[in-house]
Protein backbone atom coordinates (compact mmCIF):
# COMPACT_ATOMS: atom_id res chain seq x y z
CA UNK A 1 0.00 0.00 0.00
CA UNK A 2 2.75 2.44 0.91
CA UNK A 3 4.50 1.89 -2.43
CA UNK A 4 1.24 2.75 -4.15
CA UNK A 5 0.51 5.85 -2.08
CA UNK A 6 3.79 7.79 -2.01
CA UNK A 7 4.00 8.48 -5.77
CA UNK A 8 0.46 9.89 -5.74
CA UNK A 9 1.45 12.34 -3.03
CA UNK A 10 4.85 13.13 -4.60
CA UNK A 11 3.14 13.91 -7.92
CA UNK A 12 1.27 16.72 -6.15
CA UNK A 13 4.46 18.21 -4.65
CA UNK A 14 5.46 20.17 -7.74
CA UNK A 15 9.12 19.12 -7.45
CA UNK A 16 11.16 17.97 -10.44
CA UNK A 17 12.50 14.41 -10.69
CA UNK A 18 16.00 15.08 -9.33
CA UNK A 19 14.93 17.17 -6.34
CA UNK A 20 12.04 14.88 -5.44
CA UNK A 21 14.36 11.84 -5.65
CA UNK A 22 16.97 13.50 -3.41
CA UNK A 23 14.45 14.67 -0.83
CA UNK A 24 12.57 11.38 -0.91
CA UNK A 25 15.79 9.41 -0.37
CA UNK A 26 17.07 11.74 2.34
CA UNK A 27 13.85 11.84 4.33
CA UNK A 28 13.34 8.08 3.93
CA UNK A 29 16.90 7.56 5.22
CA UNK A 30 16.21 9.74 8.26
CA UNK A 31 13.08 7.72 9.02
CA UNK A 32 14.78 4.34 8.48
CA UNK A 33 17.97 5.07 10.47
CA UNK A 34 16.45 4.86 13.97
CA UNK A 35 14.84 1.51 13.14
CA UNK A 36 18.07 0.11 11.71
CA UNK A 37 20.31 1.35 14.56
CA UNK A 38 20.24 -1.98 16.37
CA UNK A 39 21.32 -3.81 13.20
CA UNK A 40 24.46 -1.80 12.47
CA UNK A 41 26.47 -4.21 14.61
CA UNK A 42 26.06 -6.80 11.87
CA UNK A 43 28.49 -4.77 9.77
CA UNK A 44 31.31 -6.38 11.76
CA UNK A 45 31.25 -9.10 9.11
CA UNK A 46 32.51 -6.63 6.52
CA UNK A 47 34.58 -9.29 4.78
CA UNK A 48 31.37 -11.24 4.10
CA UNK A 49 29.65 -8.19 2.62
CA UNK A 50 29.95 -7.67 -1.11
CA UNK A 51 30.28 -3.89 -1.10
CA UNK A 52 30.54 -3.75 -4.89
CA UNK A 53 27.09 -5.33 -5.14
CA UNK A 54 25.76 -2.87 -2.54
CA UNK A 55 27.10 0.07 -4.57
CA UNK A 56 25.87 -1.29 -7.93
CA UNK A 57 22.46 -2.07 -6.46
CA UNK A 58 22.14 1.41 -4.94
CA UNK A 59 23.28 3.07 -8.18
CA UNK A 60 20.74 1.13 -10.24
CA UNK A 61 18.02 1.89 -7.70
CA UNK A 62 18.94 5.58 -7.76
CA UNK A 63 18.70 5.67 -11.56
CA UNK A 64 15.30 3.99 -11.38
CA UNK A 65 14.10 6.41 -8.72
CA UNK A 66 15.29 9.41 -10.72
CA UNK A 67 13.67 8.10 -13.92
CA UNK A 68 10.40 7.26 -12.16
CA UNK A 69 10.26 10.57 -10.27
CA UNK A 70 11.18 12.46 -13.44
CA UNK A 71 8.22 10.92 -15.25
CA UNK A 72 6.03 11.34 -12.17
CA UNK A 73 6.86 15.06 -11.90
CA UNK A 74 5.72 15.63 -15.48
CA UNK A 75 2.64 13.40 -15.34
CA UNK A 76 -0.84 14.78 -15.08
CA UNK A 77 -2.68 13.32 -12.06
CA UNK A 78 -4.91 11.25 -14.36
CA UNK A 79 -1.81 9.73 -16.03
CA UNK A 80 -0.04 8.65 -12.83
CA UNK A 81 -1.85 5.30 -12.84
CA UNK A 82 -0.27 4.50 -16.22
CA UNK A 83 3.18 4.93 -14.68
CA UNK A 84 2.22 2.57 -11.85
CA UNK A 85 1.06 -0.13 -14.25
CA UNK A 86 4.25 0.14 -16.32
CA UNK A 87 6.39 0.10 -13.16
CA UNK A 88 4.65 -3.00 -11.79
CA UNK A 89 4.91 -4.82 -15.12
CA UNK A 90 8.63 -3.97 -15.33
CA UNK A 91 9.21 -5.04 -11.73
CA UNK A 92 7.51 -8.34 -12.49
CA UNK A 93 9.07 -8.98 -15.89
CA UNK A 94 12.70 -8.30 -14.92
CA UNK A 95 12.89 -11.02 -12.22
CA UNK A 96 10.98 -13.42 -14.49
CA UNK A 97 13.52 -12.84 -17.28
CA UNK A 98 16.34 -13.23 -14.74
CA UNK A 99 14.90 -16.59 -13.68
CA UNK A 100 14.81 -17.69 -17.33
CA UNK A 101 18.53 -16.89 -17.66
CA UNK A 102 19.28 -18.72 -14.40
CA UNK A 103 17.54 -21.77 -15.84
CA UNK A 104 19.83 -21.76 -18.87
CA UNK A 105 17.64 -19.58 -21.09
CA UNK A 106 14.91 -22.17 -21.31
CA UNK A 107 11.63 -20.39 -22.06
CA UNK A 108 8.64 -22.54 -21.15
CA UNK A 109 5.19 -22.01 -22.61
CA UNK A 110 3.99 -21.06 -19.12
CA UNK A 111 6.43 -18.13 -19.16
CA UNK A 112 5.39 -17.15 -22.70
CA UNK A 113 1.73 -17.16 -21.63
CA UNK A 114 2.64 -15.22 -18.51
CA UNK A 115 4.37 -12.48 -20.52
CA UNK A 116 1.47 -12.32 -22.98
CA UNK A 117 -1.07 -12.10 -20.18
CA UNK A 118 1.01 -9.43 -18.40
CA UNK A 119 1.00 -7.41 -21.62
CA UNK A 120 -2.75 -7.83 -21.98
CA UNK A 121 -3.26 -6.86 -18.32
CA UNK A 122 -1.11 -3.75 -18.77
CA UNK A 123 -3.03 -2.77 -21.88
CA UNK A 124 -6.40 -3.21 -20.18
CA UNK A 125 -5.33 -1.40 -17.00
CA UNK A 126 -3.89 1.56 -18.91
CA UNK A 127 -6.83 1.82 -21.30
Amino acid sequence: MFFGIWPLIMNKSGLNGFVSSALFSGIACLIILPFSASQWGSLHAISATSWMLVVVSAAIGAMGLIAFNGMLAQAKPQDVSTLFVLMVIAQTAVPAIYKIFLNGGELSMDKVYGFILAGIAAHLLIK
